[in-house]
């Protein structure tokens, strides 16, 4: 993970570029677009002015988490909030078993961000409301945490490290198979049309040469 650009951002950056490159392959939402440039203004932020602890402040990943929640959130038309109150709860419940419980449980971070991609997933209906739900709900848990945790954590990163890979990577594998599912029920159903077709055609060549 100590990449210039790790796993979330060469994911993130991928499909930013190829919503710029038009790929009739890949079909990028055009929306998409504006992940590079607003990772670049979050880096330009975060490197002309001086923050101070105790948080540790990522702008790059801050600003692409509101572009993508604001996208996501203009892209679906059901409830939003639900899903990102939710979402925002499960980091937050993180935070305090942390806090008050350290070390009692083994692998903490992959089972709360298991469990964040899992709640996302479940209560949308769609990915578009699945992205809204884990940047609205990361975004949501950063007011929380500089709320409730101010002067007790010192150096968090924020947003979460961990939480923001192993979101980004989930959610392109969850992009990737509803995509093959979409592609794979549409070639069911066009297969049986296009037999229809071709024995309709079939049965009027006959037609003809009975004539």
């Amino acid at each position: 993970m100590g990449l210039v650009f790790p796993l979330g951002e060469w994911l993130l950056l991928s499909i930013g570029f190829l919503a710029w490159a038009e790929w009739p392959l890949f079909r990028i939402d055009r929306s998409l677009r504006i992940i590079p440039l607003v990772w670049v203004l979050g880096w330009i932020v975060e490197y002309s002015f001086t923050f101070f602890p105790p948080w540790d402040w990522h702008f790059p990943r801050i600003f692409v988490l509101v572009a993508l929640t604001l996208v996501a959130w203009k892209k679906t038309e059901e409830r939003k909030y639900p899903g990102i109150l939710l979402a925002s709860f499960c980091i937050v419940a993180q935070d305090l078993f942390v806090l008050n419980e350290p070390g009692i449980l083994a692998y903490d971070q992959w089972l709360f961000a298991i469990i964040f991609v899992s709640v996302a997933f479940f209560i949308t209906r769609d990915l578009w409301s699945m992205i809204a739900a884990l940047c609205g709900g990361m975004l949501l848990s950063i007011v929380f945490t500089i709320f409730l945790f101010d002067g007790v954590v010192r150096y968090y990163t924020i947003p979460n490290a961990f939480l923001w890979h192993f979101s980004i990577g989930a959610c392109m594998i969850i992009a990737v198979l509803r995509k093959a599912r979409e592609y794979y029920q549409a070639r069911k159903t066009l297969i049986p049309i296009a037999v229809h077709q071709e024995s309709q055609s079939d049965e009027g060549i006959a037609y003809r040469k009975d004539d």
